[in-house]
């Protein structure tokens, strides 16, 4: 029986090396992905945000992102403080802070994504 449970056991170095072959962009999609579906389901159940704006929100940052590619770090982070800023003004910080952070994810994963990695 114990012999058994050794050959059942999880092997967390087997995984470590199947995850150090998947590409850091890959990688950085699939955290994005979690993150826009945790976002979406916090938004809805806990904070009554009806199902649609919170799926358009989602998809606005990540296109806002990608518009917004280009430009210096510093602007990415004054869009950050305008979107907590605007949640303030509008009653509704916690939606806001977490579109905000999906707009970070988003960055993250376009400079992940068009970095080089020879």
């Amino acid at each position: 029986m114990a012999e058994e449970a050794k050959k059942n056991r999880f092997n967390s170095k087997k995984v470590l090396d199947s995850v150090k072959n998947i590409p850091i962009p890959f990688l950085v999609l699939g955290v994005s992905v979690i993150y826009y579906i945790v976002a979406l389901v916090v938004s809805i159940v806990a904070l009554d945000i009806p199902v649609v704006a919170a799926g358009v929100f989602v998809i606005l940052e990540a296109v806002l992102a990608a518009l917004l590619n280009k430009i210096p770090l510093w602007v990415h982070g004054l869009f950050f403080i305008g979107m907590i800023v605007a949640g303030i003004a509008f009653h509704q910080v916690g939606f806001m802070v977490l579109m905000a952070f999906a707009y970070a994810v988003s960055v993250v994963l376009l400079y992940a994504w068009t970095r080089d990695y020879k």
